[in-house]
């Protein structure tokens, strides 16, 4: 279990790397990129939060049942960290769901019709 949750928390470090990438490709991108990349950028931060979630529910089961947890022993700073870092991943997924359903489109230019983003040229 020890190693299950050193490759949970390694691995959600990895999708947090992506997911700042994420954030410059879509931050640095059009206004389509923008439209839509919000839904991949929301699925990266859940991701991350549940893997790290899960790391910390095997972390408490282990802290019950394990007899390297002996009595007197707390879940000190890095528990502290983890949980604060998980619930910040959740308000930023869901504030920028939120953003993205309930704001309004930006505007200020018509695209060239086959000029889309993500779609093939129409040819007659």
């Amino acid at each position: 279990m020890w190693r299950s949750v050193g490759f949970l928390m390694s691995f959600a470090i990895v999708l947090e790397g992506m997911t700042l990438i994420t954030y410059i490709i879509i931050l640095a991108g059009g206004k389509q990129k923008r439209e839509s990349g919000w839904k991949i950028l929301c699925g990266l931060h859940v991701l991350c939060g549940a893997l790290q979630l899960a790391g910390m529910a095997i972390i408490a089961f282990l802290y019950d049942n394990d007899d390297r947890f002996f009595p007197g022993w707390k879940l000190d700073v890095s528990w502290i960290v983890c949980t604060v870092s998980w619930s910040i991943i959740y308000l930023l997924a869901g504030g920028i769901a939120a953003a993205a359903i309930w704001m309004p489109q930006e505007g200020g230019y018509e695209l060239i019709p086959g000029d889309n983003w993500g779609e093939e040229e129409m040819t007659d």
